[in-house]
């Protein structure tokens, strides 16, 4: 049994880890670290959790943490200074923020700034098991994905070993994200009557996920990666649904065969085979950490379409993904949650 501690557990992420964690078997004791909330009890935030988990928030004092692995879902901040105290410490550390998942200095600096530390950066696992498994297990500071890249990243990895078959620098991207996306700060643009009946593009000609994505699928792929991202932002609190096209005229394979034995291995890749289109469905991801994916071939266009929850397997769950590796636990433990229908 492990003893967890979360920095930022009063942001919509770290409750998600909250409500992950309290009934993960290999788990016997969390601290909620928020500063903004010291000494008030987390149910009167994360209402959820009432009766269920009835401690308090702590505040942030990191020279007395002691606990076997720290989930950092706070804002950036000073914390980043503790990291490397901490694995001198034996602690593991996850970051669930931008910085370091680019493994590229002037990237890194360019995209998100502020502290920099290139030992750090050399030592970041990225944290997709799918791609990086093996790494994770063996890691000590694991930086979890964006959920923009989850949802792409696993969606375009199957093609891996048709890169010389497909155009690697055309890759067009849309993606629709629900508002939770953005944090629990509220906002102008997201404030529900300016949010309500419509779906609203943001950031179309520069998303900081871009490199990430590019950055990633190069490394897999060893080939140079261009994608044309445009994400939007939906009438719906969480989910992403991503529509990825790729183009190649010399494929002679059934993708969606493909993709299935491709992933059948994987706890939480599910690929979608109908008989005429494969199309997954929004619904059936959310509240879990499953990715659903459906792929669609037509004359030289592939089409896939990418499902998961922004706030489990692009954010918490995919964290408690890589904890269970980290801390040689089956990797499904506290993870197995079912969608709800309708």
């Amino acid at each position: 049994m492990v003893e967890i501690t979360i920095v930022g557990a009063s942001g919509y992420l770290g409750g998600e880890l909250l409500r992950i964690l309290v009934n993960h078997p290999e788990v016997d004791k969390i601290i909620p670290i928020s500063r903004s909330y010291a000494g008030k009890p987390v149910s009167s935030l994360h209402r959820n959790l009432y009766r269920i988990f009835d401690e308090n928030f702590e505040d942030l004092n990191l020279e007395k943490i002691d606990s076997d692995l720290i989930f950092f879902a706070a804002p950036p901040g000073d914390w980043f200074e503790s990291i490397p105290g901490l694995l001198e410490r034996g602690i593991r550390v996850i970051t669930l923020g931008g910085k370091f998942r680019i493994q590229d200095s002037k990237i890194d600096r360019e995209v998100y700034g502020g502290y920099e530390n290139e030992e750090l950066l050399r030592e970041r696992v990225y944290g997709l098991p799918e791609l990086y498994r093996d790494e994770i297990r063996r890691a000590r500071f694991v930086t979890n994905p964006g959920c923009y890249p989850v949802s792409i990243i696993l969606a375009i990895f199957p093609l891996v070993g048709f890169g010389n078959r497909l155009d690697l620098k055309r890759i067009i991207v849309n993606s629709i994200s629900g508002t939770s996306g953005a944090g629990a700060s509220p906002s102008e643009f997201l404030h529900h009557p300016e949010m309500c009946n419509t779906v609203k593009p943001y950031n179309v000609t520069f998303h900081r996920h871009t490199p990430e994505i590019e950055f990633i699928l190069k490394d897999v792929f060893k080939r140079d990666i261009r994608i044309s991202f445009t994400p939007s932002v939906g009438n719906m609190s969480r989910g992403i649904m991503s529509y990825i096209t790729l183009f190649s005229k010399e494929l002679d394979v059934n993708l969606s065969k493909h993709f299935n034995n491709f992933y059948k291995k994987e706890p939480f890749v599910r690929v979608i085979r109908e008989r005429d289109e494969n199309i997954p469905e929004l619904g059936s991801v959310i509240g879990t950490n499953f990715c659903d994916i459906g792929v669609n071939y037509d004359n030289g266009r592939i089409l896939i379409l990418s499902a998961i929850d922004n706030l489990i397997k692009g954010g918490s769950g995919q964290g408690v993904q890589n904890m269970n590796l980290m801390l040689g636990f089956d990797e499904k433990s506290g993870l197995e949650l079912i969608g709800g229908h309708p």
